[in-house]
């Protein structure tokens, strides 16, 4: 049944009424509207959906890292890599050689930052030297300190005189003074004049095939141990974070001993 046509309405100013054909016109693009707005959103929707999966995700990504890293309980700790190889006759040691309490660094004597740290060191070992094996073991980080490893050898050959924590001490001590040379071996036969060794064994000394092999031995236990920059400190065998004063190094060294005189007497207690 066809519809009843409207009225005409002969005022200019009024809308014009609109035919059969115009209507159909009209719904159809009021359902292709409809359709693309029911697309969009849907779209909307995966959209958001989408948006809120992956912050979910991140979210318990950001949870299980924060968590895996400080699953330990307060520690100094700065990895759980343990170290490679402990404390034997090939290493240089002071203090109590015979302690159960290690401290290693493996130290870079062209570093300024293992300079930094020696007084500390020294410090600690005057004070825990009897309680305390504080090892030393060469990572020469050659390419940005090209005098790193001459200076480990120079080292080397002082000790076999018997010599080489008095050449570690210098060395450190003395850094800026032939550190920025570009040959500073007659630096080092000045030092070893002045601590009395015999010169012409000390220069051949350093040319010896055998203390490069040490030296190359000690930064591969560093490599396998994750040790990437001087210093790296070990104690008992568990990489630190570095200690950023004299007072906090002083205090996790503290625990240790004590803890390892606690173990001891706890030993003797139940011993017969």
């Amino acid at each position: 049944m066809e519809e009843q046509s409207q009225p005409q309405n002969n005022n200019a100013g009024t809308q014009q009424p609109i035919n059969k054909k115009e209507r159909r016109e009209l719904r159809r693009e009021e359902q292709r509207s409809a359709t693309a707005s029911l697309h969009k959103a849907r779209s909307l929707r995966r959209v958001v959906l989408w948006i809120v999966t992956i912050a979910a995700i991140g979210g318990a990504v950001a949870v299980a890292t924060y968590f895996a890293r400080n699953s330990s309980s307060d520690s100094p700790n700065g990895s759980d890599t343990p170290l490679t190889g402990a404390l034997s006759s090939s290493d240089w040691v002071r203090g109590n050689a015979a302690s159960t309490v290690t401290l290693i660094e493996y130290g870079d004597f062209q570093c300024p930052a293992c300079a930094q740290y020696h007084p500390v060191i020294k410090a600690l070992k005057d004070e825990f030297g009897e309680n305390v094996a504080f090892g030393f073991r060469h990572f020469p980080l050659s390419q940005s300190h090209p005098n790193a490893r001459a200076a480990a050898r120079a080292t080397e050959a002082a000790g076999l005189q018997g010599k080489f924590w008095e050449m570690h001490d210098i060395l450190f001590e003395r850094q800026t003074e032939w550190a920025p040379k570009p040959n500073p071996r007659s630096t080092f036969v000045s030092y070893a004049n002045e601590l009395g060794l015999h010169i012409d064994q000390f220069q051949t000394d350093m040319e010896r095939d055998d203390l490069d092999d040490k030296i190359t031995a000690h930064y591969q236990t560093g490599i396998a141990s994750e040790v990437n920059a001087t210093p790296t400190f070990f104690l008992n065998g568990v990489k630190l974070d570095n200690q950023n004063s004299y007072d906090n190094f002083r205090r996790v060294l503290a625990q240790a001993v004590e803890a390892a005189a606690t173990t001891t007497t706890t030993t003797h207690e139940t011993n017969p």
